[in-house]
């Protein structure tokens, strides 16, 4: 299919497609950096604005240009980027797909051929070369756009199947993950079955179960596979415990795996308050807990930044007194702040001392066991 995508490029479809491209950047360039700043004060209220401003500018300049120096992005900017994986997913994604939707309403509008492949191949590149920048494989290459899809790391459908042939012809197995109120679920798994589009896995009935009610598969990155993988679910058939599986698609990360301890969502109702020095006090509710980390969704701010030094306190079930209240009280540090429809969610790493964390960890593991036992609950209402 690659080599079909590179014959059918004309360079005059690449000349019609750059002149078209200069005419839409003209008219487009103030929708999109004021969709990027918004998307960035949704994700994280603590980004400056203005340095927003200049992230969208430098994208926006540099996506369909043939000489694309890297060295042209502040440093900075970079550094942050590196610091949250999650955060450089959903800013890129969104922002392209954005990107894409309007392109075609703008070659619609002209009546004009979109060369939506060349759109692609351009995008793609573009993408490919932030994630190396901000991997630190490469720092301040420059890298000519040619459209050659030779060198190109298109992530096309057919490339990703044939690579499942190949795992099958090997009888190699794939790691599947999914998260089920916080704890990981994570099975290995075979192909039996691939017929066009779609591939058939035989796996553990924890690991069906879970990616259900999930909603997506996701497979972690192997020897095969530099990325990881999300995909959709066709169909499931719980009697042979196999799922069958379309539309594979690499992630830029998969924040799951990233996390040191399991995060369980609790079974209480718990009202945390976050206390900092000279501050109003916040309230909120816990959101999720390990033991070196905790979530608290809130209506309030009340000054709450990025870097704020804050002693927490809730009361948590103890699990060997299921009846009784256990009060922890530790200090944290904010390590996120997501502001969605005038909530916030605190994210924040906690250093509890020995008792704290005794009673953090003797909740965790019960409630990881009761989760899992929940799981199999829910697997029931699918075996006959």
């Amino acid at each position: 299919m690659e080599k079909e995508m590179k014959t059918d490029i004309t360079q005059r479809d690449k000349d019609k497609f750059s002149a078209n491209a200069i005419l839409f950047l003209q008219e487009f360039e103030f929708h999109f950096i004021e969709y990027f700043v918004s998307l960035c004060a949704s994700y994280d209220c603590a980004i400056d604005k203005n340095e927003a401003k200049t992230m969208a500018s430098s994208i926006y300049q540099n996506i369909f240009k043939c000489d694309f120096d890297m060295a042209e992005f502040q440093e900075d900017l970079f550094v942050k980027m590196r610091q949250d994986g999650v955060m450089v997913g959903f800013l890129i994604t969104r922002s392209m797909f954005y990107l894409i939707e309007k392109y075609m309403e703008f070659a619609k509008r002209k009546k004009i051929d979109p060369h939506i492949e060349i759109l692609m191949l351009c995008i793609n590149r573009f993408i490919n070369l932030l994630e190396n920048k901000i991997s630190k494989k490469y720092a301040a290459s420059v890298v000519r756009f040619d459209f050659d899809t030779s060198d190109v790391m298109l992530p096309t459908y057919n490339t990703i199947v044939e690579l499942f042939r190949k795992l099958q012809e090997e009888k190699r197995s794939v790691t599947f993950l999914n998260l089920y109120q916080g704890v990981p679920i994570s099975y290995e798994a075979t192909i039996v079955n691939i017929e066009g589009e779609n591939i058939s896995f035989s796996m553990d009935k924890l690991q069906e179960i879970a990616m259900k009610l999930d909603g997506n598969a996701f497979i972690i990155k192997n020897d095969y596979f530099g990325k990881h993988i999300k995909a959709d679910i066709v169909y499931s058939n719980f009697l042979t415990n196999t799922v069958t599986l379309n539309n594979f698609i690499y992630l830029l990360n998969m924040p799951a795996l990233q996390r040191e301890f399991v995060r369980v969502h609790p079974d209480i109702i718990a009202k945390v308050y976050l206390h900092q020095d000279g501050a109003i006090q916040t309230s909120g509710r816990l959101y999720d807990l390990s033991i070196n980390g905790l979530g608290v969704v809130s209506s309030n701010n009340n000054g709450i930044a990025v870097g704020s030094k804050v002693l927490i306190d809730f009361q948590l079930n103890d699990a060997s007194h299921t009846n009784a209240k256990e009060k922890i009280e530790v200090s944290g540090e904010v390590l996120n702040i997501i502001e969605y429809k005038g909530s916030y969610r605190y994210c924040m790493r906690i250093f509890p001392q020995k008792e704290m964390s005794d009673r953090i960890i003797s909740y965790i593991n019960q409630r990881e066991k009761d989760i899992l036992e929940n799981l199999k609950d829910e697997l029931k209402d699918y075996v006959v």
